[in-house]
């Protein structure tokens, strides 16, 4: 392969935060309405128009429609969400309910155009009451911060998580390029991902990179990938008071992965976690950024892993590239991806009031991160990641558009309000019922599988990962 120059060699760092389980129109639906309209749109020629919530779309809540019997009864979305707590039950995520979800059954022929209609039915298979929640939409007076820095720079209004699939096989796409053929987070063991990761080609081509948690506990990321579990990786997983202060010293590593906390007052904005949380961290990402010493050249990616069985209306596309030969679940080839999910690309090499959508036969999905960091860095073939994916995935060079960087910074305030706590005798969700696996796979712990499953509550791991965090101290 060979690199040629491009807009990117104006960046020295990219730092990225991946937050959880909300959907594009859940989160950015109505961004730009009436008198707010974007200013540009990449790649020429792409349509005018922003690709926001249509007000007549609508969810069946008669279940038997599905089956041929009875009307739909269809609730239409809503303009705004009643807290920051909606929907304030987890809706269902598994491959099949996801399948659903985009198209009102779950064994799809190939090619079947998506409904988009089963929403509001999975969800209402565990909603205790108020199952209209799932079509609520924030508005951007509710979340202002990623509101904002979507108008100040630059959204994705095409961007859809790699696989209809839950958290570990998205963010599986988003560190190795493949989610070794899982669908699922459960059942789950961390040596279905025993591959190699971005991180582990950055260390092989002495690229520098850190990912900063936001937790007292252990990196998902680590966690997850057992190439990462090494002892000589560890200076390379720091807390968020670091990532700030790094920020602030310009000593930030080329490629920076930011994870918020999933567990103890979580601002992951998984479903029902409080929103206002979310905005919280992305603000306190934000500032430190652009009020570091290196934020001229600096790229910040906002996104989340996928839809966590938020609507959406827009059907994702089949044709997706299988990143490799494995099957998951009933033969699925990864041959289509999942619904769309919210992508905010900020730097000062950008302007405002962007919408960009891939200038390539394939949509963006979350291995154009890889794809972009591949062309950074110039990673040569025999070193990037093995994904035939990551090969056809566009890159963010496209909006990259300025000749020079902005003068301006845009003011965003800090979010108002007060948070709700999320209480620690809720069940752990397959997520923290997850990392709290992976912890015991990595220590040893005899029965690990039998000794999570008895993790009652969202206390009982906290507690977990504590015991263990104290016997590693131990000399």
């Amino acid at each position: 392969m060979t690199f040629m120059p491009s807009r990117l060699s104006n960046l020295q760092h990219i730092v990225v935060v991946m937050l959880e389980n909300r959907s594009f129109d859940n989160v950015a639906g109505f961004l730009y309405e009436q008198n707010s309209r974007p200013r540009h749109f990449l790649p020429a020629g792409t349509d005018p128009r922003y690709n926001s919530m249509p007000l007549d779309y609508s969810n069946p809540s008669n279940p038997d429609f599905f089956q041929g019997n009875g009307p739909a009864n269809p609730i239409p979305v809503h303009r705004g969400a009643d807290n920051f707590q909606v929907p304030d039950t987890d809706p269902q995520e598994l491959f099949d309910d996801i399948t659903f979800q985009i198209f009102g059954i779950t064994t799809p022929q190939s090619g079947q155009a998506p409904a988009m209609n089963g929403f509001l039915v999975s969800y209402e298979r565990v909603a205790k009451q108020h199952p209209e929640q799932i079509m609520q939409c924030y508005t951007p007076e509710q979340l202002p911060v990623i509101s904002q820095l979507a108008r100040s720079f630059a959204i994705c209004d095409a961007w859809y998580s790699s696989c209809p699939c839950q958290t570990f096989p998205n963010r599986a796409f988003v560190h190795s390029g493949t989610s070794c053929g899982q669908v699922n987070n459960s059942p789950y063991s961390p040596f279905n991902y025993d591959v190699p990761t971005i991180f582990n080609v950055l260390t092989e081509i002495k690229a520098d990179w850190v990912v900063y948690n936001d937790s007292v506990f252990e990196s998902a990321t680590r966690l997850q990938f057992p190439k990462l579990w090494d002892l000589l990786l560890e200076p390379h997983f720091q807390g968020f008071d670091d990532f700030q202060e790094d920020a602030r010293q310009g000593k930030l590593p080329r490629y920076c992965f930011v994870e918020p906390g999933f567990l103890i007052n979580p601002n992951d904005e998984h479903p029902p976690h409080d929103m206002l949380l979310g905005e919280r961290f992305l603000w306190q990402v934000w500032n430190a950024v652009a009020s570091g010493a290196h934020w001229e050249s600096t790229l910040l990616l906002v996104t989340y892993d996928e839809h966590g069985g938020c609507c959406d209306h827009q059907p994702p596309p089949w044709g997706a590239t299988p990143p490799d030969d494995r099957r998951g679940e009933n033969g699925f080839s990864f041959d289509r991806y999942g619904v769309r999910v919210p992508a905010v690309v900020v730097s000062p090499w950008i302007e405002e009031g962007t919408v960009f959508r891939s200038p390539t036969k394939r949509p963006y999905d979350h291995t154009s991160l890889l794809a972009t960091l591949r062309d950074w860095l110039q990673i040569p073939p025999a070193s990037i990641l093995k994904s035939a994916r990551v090969a056809d995935a566009p890159t963010l060079e496209q909006v990259l558009t300025r000749s020079t960087p902005r003068g301006d910074i845009p003011a965003i305030p800090y979010p108002a309000g007060t948070p709700v706590e999320h209480p620690l005798t809720l069940p752990p969700n397959h997520f923290q019922r997850g990392l709290a696996l992976a912890l015991a796979h990595r220590y040893g712990v005899r029965g690990a599988v039998k000794a999570v499953e008895n993790l009652a509550t969202r206390q009982h791991v906290a507690d977990f990962f504590t015991e263990h965090k104290a016997r590693r101290k131990k000399p």
